[in-house]
């Protein structure tokens, strides 16, 4: 794993997808199997930035992907 660096955000929204994923993601996740099903289950929930366009971040990236390949 890279070296992480935090940094205070003004963006309230950032704040809260943050905690959220947090909370979904739940407590005891250690082994590198574990980490990728979260993060697929994770891809999955529902956004608050995103209920504009693609509710989920698996929905919107396939939606970029969509729209770059035309």
């Amino acid at each position: 794993m890279s070296p992480a660096r935090l940094a205070p955000t003004a963006n309230r929204s950032v704040v809260g997808v943050v905690t959220e994923l947090a909370y979904l993601a739940g407590p005891g996740t250690t082994g590198q199997q574990e980490l990728l099903d979260l993060s697929l289950q994770l891809a999955t929930a529902p956004l608050g930035p995103l209920f504009q366009r693609h509710v989920s971040p698996d929905r919107e990236l396939a939606a970029l992907v969509a729209a770059r390949s035309c």
